[in-house]
């Protein structure tokens, strides 16, 4: 019985322990009116301007990415394209507010250029809106006219 004690014990601790860095990947923040926002409702699409998956790496303590998406054959691949230290790009409007869109977390050894992370864990059905620093909507990520758009799937309440 101490045994099976002693090994659920070291099972828990191995899974908290993180192997390495944890580093969240996110679309550029995109700028909507605070109008349209709370307006937004199931089915909404947001128009992101891209044609191509630019993306960025976030983490706190490790430093931050720009990368972009190399290839989506069987599982997704994403290439680093440069370091950065800092992402977060300052934004002061009125009738504005920055939305985050973040894919999900991804563990990464190396953080540099020309470094390939796959990216299987990561659901491009299942994604999340932020508005400083509150989830504001879940949401999946479709295209429309050869350009990358957000397909709202349900809005948090207020």
């Amino acid at each position: 019985m101490m045994a099976e004690n002693q090994a659920l014990r070291l099972e828990k601790l191995m899974q908290k322990h993180q192997c390495y860095p944890e580093y969240e990947l996110c679309l550029p923040s995109v700028s909507v009116k605070k109008a349209a926002l709370r307006k937004l409702r199931k089915g909404d699409l947001l128009l992101l301007g891209m044609s191509r998956m630019d993306m960025l790496l976030v983490s706190k303590e490790h430093g931050s990415a720009k990368a972009v998406l190399s290839s989506c054959d069987e599982g997704m691949t994403i290439r680093v394209m440069e370091a950065c230290r800092d992402t977060a790009e300052e934004f002061d409007s009125k009738k504005y507010k920055n939305i985050k869109i973040s894919l999900g977390i991804l563990q990464s050894r190396v953080l540099e250029a020309g470094h390939k992370i796959e990216t299987a864990q990561i659901d491009m059905d299942n994604i999340l809106l932020y508005a400083e620093e509150k989830k504001i909507a879940s949401a999946a990520l479709v295209m429309v006219d050869d350009e990358i758009a957000v397909q709202i799937k349900e809005v948090e309440k207020q």
